[in-house]
């Protein structure tokens, strides 16, 4: 068998993506509105993804087959559902010590040699897109890693100055930091506000020494806890990203975590599952558990929600929670809202309207692509306009809920008239509830929720995917359900074509 990427649905360390065709390369089972309950029963009883998940994309990264543009004007020259505004993305990969469960684009330590020439190509990346979007708005700017508090105070001054001077913030732009335990003394979270900077999100991960040595991860609690209380007085807005199902963890760890981040004050926490379970090699789809804590961590999700609320801390999506009124999430959030966002550095994600792209993951190819004046992109979707429509429609059920009515005013489409049939199936199982105009997930869907959304995919993207090898179809579970599945759609999708931009003043 070929080697194929360790997960369907994730661009990292992929080693080797299938292609889609661009004809469809089978029929799928019509749709029968009858029978689609039972037959999507017995289709979701398919073993799921990690839970929840670090890095879900609507559609998967597989149709990387269109070579990346050389400027900024052809990749932003499609109209935008989102006309006027975009985000910024900046990608810093130097880090002190590489996680064990990372796989994010790093260069730790001695990497941080490279930090000065790094970011002088961060800014000439910055003045090739500045002028496709003069007298546009940047509402969110948000800066991860890697560890961008490692940068020095010099370096982190010229960042956020290039940024200031090549783009066009609005007055309340929310401006994010990644930091981590051992690089955020209180100056540096000083000098950060005063640069602007009005969000941080740290990632300790857990409040267990012993736990934290297994991740690689070797600081003082106490001393991550005193840097936190010194960040928050002079930046409130923080969120801090706990972990959970490490070997060996205790039953109350989570627990533990969470309640002690409250009482210090931290007004938003997001919560991840460990991944132990990027490669599906020698697991059987419809086996055991991928991994032995699987239902566990689910039942430790549960609770950790349950726990949150109690607590005061509200759902922005899935598995972030915030004291309403403390804390804000506007970047995260606005990603499913097809709104632009232009990606900055080695291996970031970004999206031109209708394309999502990535740019290339390594140091020296990203040099010598600036220095030729060219974009520094390795890959890009086209997508057609049902695509981008599900998109947002997806990833909203995924993470969020999807506001029916929101999405008939943006495109043109009345998902009651297009998947009348699939709502109401998936209503009729249990996966999915209505609140007046409102869809979402049920607590019951945990099993299947990386997958249930992609089933509202256009049925044509859905007869693509029958073009992958077999072997890659049986291997891993969402193109297999989203072929078994069959058709789901009960009418055609006609999205309304987004209107041109008009610049603002």
């Amino acid at each position: 068998m070929k080697q194929y990427s360790g997960s369907f649905n994730k661009r990292s360390r992929l080693l080797q993506v299938p292609g889609l065709a661009g004809t469809p390369a089978g029929k799928l089972k019509p749709l029968e509105p009858d029978t689609l309950v039972d037959h999507l029963g017995r289709v979701l009883q398919v073993q799921n993804d990690f839970f929840p998940c670090f890095d879900w994309a609507f559609p998967p990264p597989l149709l990387n087959k269109h070579e990346p543009p050389e400027t900024a004007a052809e990749l932003f020259a499609r109209p935008s559902v989102e006309p006027g505004k975009y985000s910024l993305y900046l990608h810093i990969p130097f880090c002190k010590t590489l996680c064990s469960f990372c796989y994010y684009t790093v260069l730790p330590g001695r990497g941080i040699e490279q930090s000065e020439t790094y970011v002088d190509y961060l800014v000439r990346e910055m003045a090739l897109y500045a002028p496709v979007v003069q007298g546009q708005w940047c509402e969110s700017v948000y800066i991860g890693g890697g560890t961008p508090t490692y940068l020095d105070d010099a370096l982190l001054v010229r960042l956020l100055e290039a940024i200031r001077s090549h783009f066009h913030c609005t007055e309340d732009v929310e401006i994010s930091m990644e930091a981590a335990p051992g690089t955020l003394p209180r100056s540096k979270a000083r000098l950060l506000r005063q640069l602007g900077v009005n969000r941080l999100s740290y990632g300790i991960q857990t409040l267990d020494e012993a736990l934290l040595s297994t991740m690689n991860r070797h600081y003082s609690v106490a001393e991550a806890e005193q840097e936190l209380q010194g960040a928050l007085e002079e930046i409130p807005n923080i969120n801090v990203d706990t972990m959970y199902g490490f070997e060996g963890e205790p039953g109350d760890a989570l627990r533990s975590t969470l309640e002690r981040f409250n009482a210090l004050g931290i007004p938003s926490l997001s919560i991840y599952a460990l991944d132990s379970q990027r490669s599906r090699s020698g697991k059987s789809l419809f086996g055991p558990p991928l991994d032995e804590q699987y239902e566990h961590k689910i039942h430790m999700f549960a609770e950790a929600t349950d726990i949150l609320g109690g607590l005061g801390y509200e759902p922005v999506l899935q598995n972030v929670f915030v004291q309403p009124g403390k804390a804000s999430y506007r970047h995260q959030v606005r990603r499913w809202d097809n709104l632009p966002l232009i990606a900055l550095g080695l291996a970031s994600q970004g999206y031109a309207p209708a394309t999502p792209y990535q740019n290339v993951g390594a140091i020296k190819p990203y040099y010598q692509l600036l220095d030729d004046g060219r974009l520094p992109i390795a890959t890009i979707d086209i997508l057609t306009p049902e695509l981008e429509l599900i998109r947002e429609v997806a990833s909203r059920l995924r993470f969020t809920q999807v506001e029916v009515g929101a999405i008939q005013r943006k495109y043109g489409v009345d998902l009651d008239y297009v998947f009348g049939d699939l709502i109401a199936a998936l209503m009729k199982i249990g996966y999915l509830q209505r609140e007046g105009d409102t869809l979402s997930l049920t607590g019951k869907a945990a099993y299947y929720n990386n997958i249930i959304p992609m089933l509202f995919a256009p049925d044509a993207f859905k007869e693509q995917l029958m073009a992958l090898p077999e072997e890659y179809l049986s291997e891993y579970p969402v193109p297999y359900v989203m072929t078994q599945a069959g058709c789901t759609q009960s009418a055609a999708i006609r999205v309304q074509a987004p209107q041109a931009e008009t610049p603002l003043p």
